[in-house]
């Protein structure tokens, strides 16, 4: 017998209960020591509800990650055939544009950065699966945006040190935003310096590759 609109909806409403109280509770405490009767009490759902509709702990796990970035407003917004049909420069730039408005913004829910900041210091196997599902993907779009750019002359080994660098511009606002705020003040994460910053990392980025397609030997020593 088909299921009820009744049923449909309760339904989806435990199930977007159990992820908002798993965001937090994984966020504050860690996977390892957020149980699933703590998320069930808070959900206010029963206790077989995290096998019902996850499959089990790790799997809410996950899914509250994947829910959590689809909150994020902005992220992905791109998709690497959209950023394909720019010029190599533009398209850069709106990776950029992309990752660090996602990352600074105060709209976006902050425990789901909580939990890849944690997953970062105490790896759990889910780690693995984003990585494979999601981070590979994103890596994938920038190095062929590198490669674009190299025209080339980049070697891969070029191209995956060019993108670490890039990657690595953009989370530092993120991760030592309390650093940034105390030695350039709040002005520091207006519209308008984020707007500055994604052109400068843009900048900066275009100005080393073209450096290293000019002198490809070259070696700076202390």
């Amino acid at each position: 017998m088909p299921r009820r609109t009744g049923d449909m909806l309760r339904d989806e409403s435990t199930r977007q209960r159990l992820l908002e109280a798993a965001g937090e509770q994984f966020a504050a405490a860690g996977f390892a020591r957020t149980t699933v009767q703590s998320i069930c009490r808070q959900a206010r759902a029963n206790i077989a509800a995290v096998n019902y509709y996850f499959g089990g702990k790790e799997n809410l796990y996950y899914e509250t990650i994947k829910w959590g970035r689809k909150c994020c407003s902005g992220i992905d917004e791109l998709q690497g055939r959209e950023l394909a049909d720019l010029p190599p420069e533009q398209a850069l730039r709106r990776f950029i544009a992309e990752s660090l408005r996602v990352l600074v913004s105060t709209k976006n829910p902050e425990w789901v950065f909580r939990i890849i900041s944690r997953e970062m210091a105490d790896p759990t196997p889910i780690l693995d699966r984003f990585i494979r599902e999601v981070v590979r993907t994103r890596r994938r779009c920038l190095h062929a945006i590198i490669e674009r750019l190299g025209q080339g002359q980049l070697t891969p080994r070029q191209i995956e040190l060019i993108g670490l660098s890039i990657v690595g511009q953009y989370l530092y606002y993120h991760h030592c935003r309390a650093i940034v705020v105390r030695l350039y003040g709040k002005d520091a994460y207006t519209p308008q310096a984020i707007e500055e910053r994604i052109d400068h990392i843009t900048a900066f980025s275009l100005a080393a590759i073209r450096g290293l397609i000019a002198e490809p030997e070259r070696v700076f020593s202390s």
